[in-house]
């Protein structure tokens, strides 16, 4: 696609561009194992390799790959750190003696042990070097706007609160376990295309009270549709004036007057069949609401890139655009995009976010973003039966989902710790939560704080039934379910995905019956191919069991064994004990809560060169107290977030 001031068109690369990528990217390679040999020796290779050769191989070499992991195709640092989050987790497993496993032949010595432990952190230490070939933002590719973006957007745009979308029947945005935003999940495929036409004439039918476009509801938006012609007339002045502006905010950025000129040929035509006046400009609004300007999020790559990855800026404009959708996940307001056409926004760039971190529109940042990372959306399908919880009902779960929301977005809007999440002196509830909760002080429907007591056993998402529901099943918790949620969203390390009989329990003969579900776990978990994930998830659900498949608390007793040692040595014995040892692994939650919170502010996943942004935001929260808007402003000044680098060319830049 190019995309000049004029507007945007498809355009197919030619070949040579490929290869000019191609060898930029070879240079880029070659320059970055010279900056990390400068740095110092290839630890890896001569000293590392060799251990990993005599006890990891076997297992996770060319033959065999347990739990997916190969790891005899990394020759040397540079290949060590383009795979930071394999290694990450390589040196986690064998810090905390996870790997090699105990029951395995191989016994790595302690002295091996340590070398490697410290040989590794050296290697990733190279991450958080200030060599530049590191000082790499990352693409800034095209992208569509999300579902909810774009309803967010015609909101703003044009004032109807509308779900276009779903009127007809527009799919939802396949985003696998990322978030909507990404920009590697928003291509439009062809068949797709028809689905924006349909929606711009929903849109306009409820703008206009079209009888020929079938709505719900025939009756006009009068309030959208007066703002929309508040000061026009009805001449071509007048008409040429509201297109402008109209494109301008469309389009998020100022437009060229021969983009106005071609708008206006539209509307000419109409008028000149006798069209009235609104009708003439209704001609010109549907072109716009499918035009890839509209559509997509378009950032132009600037002549003056410099530095060894050709980084540059990115113009107040897209700046603005950038943080709105971000923010807001909708377009810049007036304020924003005035200083950014002023070129002023880089200027105030501070009291923009905190105003709109302060803005009703910035709840779009706990729905799309905080429920997404709780993977709250998992608890309209919960799976507790009233048959085994008769208090399960609708209405409860409406009030777990409200709690979570709710408890998310004041950490917004008061702008508190971002700690909190793990563990609160406080929740939000209403009476019928409040029941649940065993919390009697709760009366009326209305969502209320409430101050917590030790002896509520709730504070932070840990204790949330919402979450604690949506990782049961009908009858009972499931232990695997919950430890998997605390791996992969407290702590961002989500084990590898299990064999596709897992889940399954054998009917095998066994010299004694268990005794009890944990017991019959752990007869399953003995299996070799199971063994390594659930001696890591396991101890920390079954020490969330204390609340029952709905979040109730229930005591610890001779029936309820929640105690449990976790991979690195740590005992502990209930969920009063296991969240204080959480609680102490705070940087590593915290660490990923900020990758978690860049990922989708960029809109794509994160690679190495980001480590080093990461550990400077984080740095930052320690310094400031840890609240959110540190956080958000971290991310908004960052390196990524303010330039980019051209993305790769493809044949089909829209459509695929």
């Amino acid at each position: 696609m190019a995309c000049t001031a004029a507007g945007c068109r498809l355009q197919i690369v030619h070949p040579a561009s490929r290869f000019v990528l191609f060898f930029i990217r070879i240079a880029f390679g070659i320059a970055l194992a010279f900056a990390v040999a400068a740095n110092a020796a290839d630890v890896f290779e001569e000293q590392l390799r060799p251990i990993l050769d005599a006890n990891c191989f076997q297992c996770h070499g060319g033959k065999k790959q347990k739990g997916g992991v190969e790891l005899a195709s990394f020759f040397n640092q540079e290949s060590v750190i383009k795979k930071y989050k394999l290694w990450r987790n390589v040196l986690q497993q064998v810090e905390t003696n996870e790997m090699p496993p105990e029951d395995e032949k191989v016994s790595l010595s302690e002295g091996d042990r340590a070398k490697l432990v410290a040989g590794l952190k050296q290697t990733l230490a190279l991450l958080e070097s200030d060599h530049p070939l590191l000082l790499d933002p990352g693409p800034g590719p095209i992208r569509r706007l999300s579902r909810a973006e774009y309803g967010n957007t015609i909101r703003d745009l044009i004032g109807i609160e509308f779900d276009a979308g779903k009127e007809v029947g527009m799919p939802e945005d396949n985003t696998g376990t990322g978030y909507a935003n990404l920009a590697s999940a928003l291509i439009i495929p062809r068949a797709a295309m028809e689905k924006y036409f349909m929606a711009a004439d929903a849109i306009l039918a409820r703008l206009y009270s079209d009888p020929d476009v079938k709505t719900p509801d025939k009756r006009r938006d009068q309030a959208a549709f007066k703002a929309l012609f508040s000061n026009a007339t009805a001449d071509r002045a007048a008409a040429e004036t509201l297109i402008r502006q109209f494109l301008r905010r469309a389009y998020r950025r100022p437009v060229a007057q021969s983009e106005v000129e071609r708008a206006l040929k539209v509307f000419d035509t109409s008028a000149a069949k006798g069209d009235p006046f609104p009708l003439a400009i209704r001609r010109v609004l549907k072109p716009i609401l499918v035009s890839p300007s509209f559509l997509f999020r378009i950032e132009e790559d600037q002549p003056d890139q410099t530095g060894p990855v050709s980084a540059s800026r990115v113009s107040d404009v897209e700046l603005a655009s950038r943080l709105s959708y971000f923010l807001w996940a909708s377009m810049p307001d007036e304020p924003l995009l005035a200083l950014a056409e002023s070129n002023s926004l880089s200027q105030v760039l501070e009291a923009q976010v905190k105003r709109m971190l302060a803005d009703p529109r910035a709840e779009a940042l706990t729905e799309n973003f905080t429920l997404k990372w709780l993977q709250l959306e998992r608890l309209a399908a919960a799976r507790p039966s009233t048959e085994f919880f008769p208090t399960f009902n609708d209405k409860l779960k409406r009030a777990m989902k409200e709690e979570v929301t709710t408890f998310c977005d004041h950490l917004r809007a008061d702008d508190r710790s971002i700690l909190e999440l793990l563990d609160a002196d406080y929740t939000f509830a209403n009476e019928e939560l409040g029941k649940l909760y065993g919390l009697q002080s709760v009366a009326g429907k209305e969502f209320q704080r409430v101050t917590l007591k030790p002896e509520d056993h709730r504070g932070g998402v840990l204790g949330m039934a919402g979450i604690l529901t949506e990782t049961s099943h009908t009858n009972r918790t499931s232990p695997t379910q919950r430890g998997k949620w605390v791996l992969e969203v407290i702590f961002g390390t989500p084990p590898a995905p299990p064999p596709p009989d897992a889940g399954m329990f054998k009917d095998e003969k066994k010299s004694k019956e268990p005794k009890d579900f944990r017991e019959k776990l752990a007869q399953h978990a003995s299996d070799a191919v199971c063994a390594g994930c659930h001696r890591k998830l396991d101890p920390l659900g079954f020490g969330l069991d204390n609340y029952d498949a709905i979040g109730a608390w229930r005591p610890t007793s001779a029936a309820l064994n929640t105690g449990g040692e976790l991979p690195g040595g740590e005992k502990f014995s209930g969920a009063t004990e296991l969240r204080q040892i959480l609680w102490k692994r705070r940087d590593e939650f915290e660490r990923n809560f900020v990758s978690q919170l860049l990922t989708y502010g960029l809109g794509r996943e994160l690679d190495y060169f980001d480590v080093r942004t990461v550990s400077k935001i984080k740095a930052r929260l320690d310094q400031e107290g840890h609240q959110f808007s540190t956080l958000v402003l971290g991310i908004v000044n960052s390196y990524p977030f303010l330039n980019r680098r051209p993305a790769e060319p493809a044949a089909t830049a829209l459509l695929r």
